[in-house]
């Protein structure tokens, strides 16, 4: 277990993670699902890339292939406005972005959300108005926009059409990694 491989207790990972012992076990054991946020609060608890939840075997793979339309749907914070995430490198361990597809409906509700890191936004089909701070946006297919995510920010899909976008969240660079390249 990755927990145990990093020399950490349950009960020292729950109170890095700001979340009950209980709730870790369940999770653990695959008794309880959770969100992305969650899995990225484990993730920095543990001082590890979330990729590193969805690797079955210790080798690190060198690369993800993701065909078309097979990407796995998965739960983030806006999957409870409606929005629908594709993810596209999800079993890439160690990775300093996450690529998704993401789908707004013109039906889905309107969210607004906050987190670390830096995001870029590529428009794929539809239009669509981004809200970052106090500043508005309206993008169409082949325009993108990348910004500080700390901002509160929204999505708003526009002439009753739906909208799908590149998402890409980048982490920063963890203190273990190198910027190296040889």
């Amino acid at each position: 277990m990755l927990r145990e491989s990093r020399g950490l207790s349950l009960t020292a990972t729950a109170l890095r993670a700001g979340m009950s012992k209980s709730n870790l076990s369940k999770i653990e054991t695959a008794q309880v699902s959770s969100s992305i946020a969650t899995l990225l609060t484990i993730a920095k608890a543990l001082d590890v890339h979330m990729g590193r939840f969805f690797v079955e075997s210790e080798v690190m793979p060198t690369h993800v292939l993701m065909r078309n339309g097979k990407a796995p749907l998965i739960s983030r914070g806006g999957s409870v406005y409606g929005y629908s995430y594709e993810a596209l490198a999800l079993e890439m361990p160690e990775k300093l972005a996450e690529p998704f597809i993401l789908t707004i409906r013109p039906s889905d509700k309107r969210g607004v959300f906050r987190h670390e890191g830096q995001e870029f936004n590529y428009i794929l089909s539809g239009r669509v108005r981004i809200t970052v701070g106090e500043e508005s946006f309206v993008l169409e297919v082949g325009d993108s926009l990348y910004f500080d995510p700390r901002l509160p920010h929204s999505f708003e899909a526009l002439d009753r059409k739906l909208v799908r976008l590149l998402l890409v969240f980048t982490y920063q660079q963890s203190s273990k990694q190198s910027n190296n390249i040889s």
